[in-house]
């Protein structure tokens, strides 16, 4: 049977040398039994897994059976993932004389999961509906879990993420904590190229104990070092296990130890089959044994009978052009549909051709692979249906486009066919390809102050020059690295924003124009409005005198407007250059509320100054001080009689923060959204309040554009009407050695 078994056998010695090997495990290899015989059993592993196995031998040592999945070396070089039973073996003196181990390759299924987890972008909901644990550990916390980690370990996602890692620890038995801590800190130093399996036993929130078989990877997540594990609920194995332990008469064949099912089949009856094909097809032993021939065909799936009875009378009459692997649908005793694998050979069973046959469950396996398949459909769905265009490049070339794209650069898909790199790069407008390559670096080196997408002008294919914007981030794209980008056609956008600032700038023009022009009969009347004033006074009456004077007013008034407007168009140019020198902010603040004392006397305000002694940082005097009268006057205008104004400054890492709150009549949230517009000015005339209306509505619009010109920020609190309001703004500290 050992020969002929389908499941792998290895037998080494007490310094670890192979002493026996049937063909099938051989063969996970890449050998031949000859080959494998005689040699080192560290001669089929890397550095890493010797480490592991030496401690695994040393348990065996003790007379410790174990279970677990390990990593060995094809013969051409490629790991193989196979899962081994390990039993110690002692001579009659009870010395340690080797190790016999029935092994599995399982190492499709470490790679399906492998991809399920390197897919995690489109292929979430695999993960959220697998029977394995996954979670990710990150900065010594649960970052993510899934639903299935979640069942297992009988905590919600909630209660899981807000554990930090001493907190999980405390859920395993102290013999086992220090190992899984050490699994941990290996991790937790990044090398992403070892993958470490661990089984241990935890408590859940329910203080139930149960085993659990956890896959380990540093993964990098979010630019920093993280931890992905896959656990499986093993408790029913460990359980199993154990029994096996204790009934080695009735596990001793290598059959009751598989996790397969084996059945031998002659006659259309099952003549031997073990305890895990009979569960697995829902029937017991005595139930089998009682089957008329053929029988068993009940369980084959109606679409599968045929094919899997045609196999079955092939391999008996020795036709070669049987298949010896392959899938079927079983139902089982509960009427539940699984699908199985089935490995097949003939052999000779009581002097007779019979059917050796192994059977894995591959249900789980099966609808993954389906998951995978319904995902990428998804995803081609989606993609063929938006109208931002889509592109996937994997290693230099074109795997990928939808098309949206297609129709942005006016190509059909039998004309990217076998676009690469290059190709697309003709695209691109001269004058941005450098840009492109210099932001492209940047995002590869990993700055953060650098926006996610970067807009620039490439040619279609007819030469017309359209303007994009383009996203990109790496994915995983059929097991491999690749990056996907998506592509946005702005051109509109673009002319609109060109016109809009063609606009601005010639309202610009035209504010600045008129109010030059303006200015010319405005110096007029304001000079014989003071020669009338002044000279002839005393020709005229008290009611023409008061007249005058309101000119005279209306005429400063209006002098105040055109010089806020000339401001504003200045700002708005941008050609403003700062002349910037090492200042006392402080001392500014102080000349600024020197200067209002007259109006601040006439509304009969309390101020109350809290700030520093000396502030120094590097501004323009002149434009700096606009900004602090512009705010003072603001708080003292806005403030009813008899008010009370603080004005604050602090200190930040890299800023000084200055304050101004005054208790007047506060700001709403819908007049927030102006305040700092131009002409956002919030009409207060026949409201009945107490206060100062006149004013441009150009003031904090010229504020905020001279604190931005300065590298700082201005905002603006309150909690309502008649609530009072805080005015902060802030300035880059500089300190010049």
């Amino acid at each position: 049977m050992i020969e002929n078994a389908l499941e792998g056998v290895w037998v080494i010695d007490s310094n670890a040398y192979t002493t026996l090997v049937n063909p099938s495990m051989a063969k996970m290899l890449g050998y031949s039994v000859d080959e494998m015989i005689g040699k080192s059993l560290f001669s089929f592993i890397d550095d890493d897994q010797t480490k592991i196995t030496k401690l695994n031998l040393e348990k065996r040592k003790k007379g410790i059976s174990e279970e677990r999945d390990g990593i060995f070396l094809h013969k051409n070089g490629n790991n193989v993932h196979l899962r081994i039973k390990a039993t110690p073996i002692f001579d009659k003196e009870g010395n340690y004389d080797g190790t016999y181990a029935f092994v599995a390759d399982i190492t499709e299924r470490k790679e399906l999961e492998l991809k399920i987890i390197e897919s995690e972008v489109l292929f979430r909901k695999i993960l959220e509906n697998t029977f394995i644990g996954f979670g990710i550990q990150q900065d010594n916390k649960l970052i993510y879990v899934n639903n299935a980690l979640s069942m297992i370990l009988e905590y919600s996602i909630e209660e899981l993420l807000n554990l930090d890692l001493a907190e999980y620890i405390q859920l395993i038995p102290p013999a086992y904590q220090k190992l899984v801590m050490d699994r941990i800190q290996e991790h937790q130093k990044g090398d992403e190229g070892v993958v470490t399996s661990t089984e241990f036993p935890i408590y859940t929130k329910n203080g139930n104990l149960k085993w659990i078989n956890t896959n380990e990877k540093s993964i990098s997540y979010n630019n920093k070092t993280a931890i992905l594990s896959a656990a499986m609920d093993i408790t029913e194995m460990k359980a199993m296990e154990n029994e096996l332990r204790e009934s080695e008469e009735k596990f001793r064949t290598i059959a009751e130890q598989s996790f397969m099912g084996i059945i031998i089949l002659q006659d259309g009856i099952f003549k031997y089959f073990n305890e895990q094909a009979a569960e697995m097809n829902g029937y017991s032993a005595e139930e089998i044994r009682n089957w008329e021939p053929y029988e068993f065909s009940k369980l084959i799936h109606p679409e599968d009978r045929d094919f899997v009875l045609e196999q079955a009378r092939k391999k008996q009459q020795g036709d070669p052009n049987v298949v010896s692997h392959y899938k079927y649908r079983v139902i089982n005793k509960n009427e539940e549909v699984i699908w199985v694998e089935n490995y097949s050979k003939t052999i000779n069973y009581g002097g007779r051709p019979a059917d050796f046959v192994m059977t894995i469950d591959s249900s789980d396996k099966i609808k993954a692979e389906e998951k995978l398949r319904e995902s990428e459909e998804n995803f081609r769905t989606i993609a063929e249906q938006a109208f931002i265009g889509t592109l996937i490049m994997q290693n230099g070339k074109v795997e990928y486009v939808n098309n949206a794209l297609l129709q942005i650069f006016e190509f059909s898909h039998e004309e990217i066919e076998n676009w690469r790199k290059d190709d697309l790069i003709k695209l691109i407008h001269p004058e941005d390809l450098q840009y492109l390559r210099e932001y492209r670096e940047k995002l590869r080196n990993g700055e953060s102050d650098i926006k996610q997408y970067y807009s620039y002008r490439v040619f279609t294919k007819y030469g017309k020059i359209k303007w994009i914007d383009q996203f990109s981030r790496p994915i995983i794209y059929k097991g491999m690295p690749a990056e996907i980008i998506t592509i946005m056609d702005i051109t509109e956008k673009k002319r609109a924003e060109e016109e809009l600032i063609k606009l601005n700038s010639l309202k610009s023009e035209l504010l600045r124009r008129t109010s030059h022009e303006l200015k010319t009969p405005l110096v007029s009347i304001k000079g014989f409005s003071d020669l009338l004033l002044t000279v002839h006074k005393d020709k005229l009456d008290d009611y023409v005198l008061a007249t005058i004077h309101e000119i005279k007013l209306g005429c400063e008034r209006l002098e105040n407007l055109i010089q806020d407007i000339l401001k504003t168009s200045e700002l708005e140019s941008e050609s403003v250059e700062l002349k910037k020198s090492q200042e006392d902010l402080s001392f500014l603040i102080k000349l600024c509320i020197k200067e209002l004392q007259g109006l601040i006397k006439l509304r009969n305000h309390e101020i109350n100054l809290e700030i520093h002694d000396k502030l120094m940082t590097y501004f323009e005097a002149d434009q700096i001080h606009l900004v602090i009268s512009n705010l003072l006057n603001n708080a003292i205008k806005y403030t009813p009689p008899n008010g009370r104004i603080e004005i604050k400054s602090a200190i930040m890492d890299d800023s000084i923060l200055i304050s101004i709150q005054d208790n007047g009549i506060g700001i709403t949230n819908e007049e927030k959204k102006r305040l700092f517009s131009q002409f956002g000015k919030i009409e207060r005339y026949g409201q009945g309040l107490d206060i100062i209306s006149d004013g441009s509505g150009l003031g904090l619009f010229i504020t905020k554009k001279i604190v931005e010109l300065h590298g700082g920020r201005i905002w603006v609190r309150s909690k309502g009407r008649n609530k009072g309001s805080t005015f902060y703004f802030t300035l880059p500290l500089i300190i010049k050695k």
